[in-house]
């Protein structure tokens, strides 16, 4: 094997340990994992004993299964640092409802310019008010708490339901560059992954073995 391929491989086992097993399976995925595992190590196995010597096989062994160990003490260290990375994103976003709802329009509407994602948070909290939801509900796609301060100085009052639209009309220079941060987030991939692609997986990973477990044993 030439240097490149073997370059090639370290480059694939490094990323696939980065982010450590949080990465998550689908059902199908999860079960070719555990059959090539169980392929492999009988393979390894089978190779030792044509080494030579019991001891030699036993100490290949040992090395083999340290090395594993602690390629799994990585990845389970890299996975809690991205799991806590992944916690404090959903409080960042559980803070500001009304980027969390531009994040999901987004999502199905990646070409909507300003004016349409400012009807629809306005949309989102006539909605609201229509419902008669409590003033402190963390529904509401409330403004910043710096412009709701701006709006008091000039005097303009809050409508329940439409006061993006003033917002924007009045301070242009604040929304519009929060509109663009949302944007800018609905494309990342760390935020992709956690509010909409990896929530999807689990749905159907848990689907798939509840039908799996459901299914009548094969005769």
């Amino acid at each position: 094997m030439d240097e490149q391929k073997k370059e090639k491989i370290r480059q694939e086992v490094r990323e696939d340990f980065r982010l450590g097993r949080a990465r998550l399976f689908r059902v199908e995925t999860e079960e070719k994992a555990r059959a090539e595992i169980a392929e492999d190590k009988s393979r390894l196995f089978a190779a030792f004993k044509q080494i030579g010597t019991p001891e030699k096989e036993l100490e290949l062994t040992q090395c083999l299964g340290r090395l594993l160990v602690n390629f799994s003490k990585l990845a389970s260290y890299r996975g809690v640092l991205e799991g806590y990375n992944v916690y404090r994103t959903g409080l960042e976003l559980g803070e500001d409802r009304a980027r969390l709802y531009l994040m999901e329009y987004l999502q199905t509407h990646p070409d909507a310019e300003n004016p349409e994602l400012i009807r629809y948070l306005d949309r989102k909290n006539g909605r609201i008010s229509e419902l008669k939801t409590k003033k402190d509900s963390p529904l509401w796609a409330r403004l910043r708490p710096r412009w709701e301060d701006m709006f008091r100085k000039k005097n303009i009052p809050l409508q329940e339901g439409e006061y993006w639209e003033i917002a924007f009309k009045e301070f242009p220079k604040l929304v519009m560059p929060y509109l663009s941060r949302a944007k800018k987030m609905a494309q990342e991939v760390r935020f992709k992954n956690v509010l909409f692609t990896w929530p999807r997986i689990i749905r159907e990973h848990k689907s798939q073995r509840k039908t799996n477990d459901a299914s009548p044993p094969e005769a």
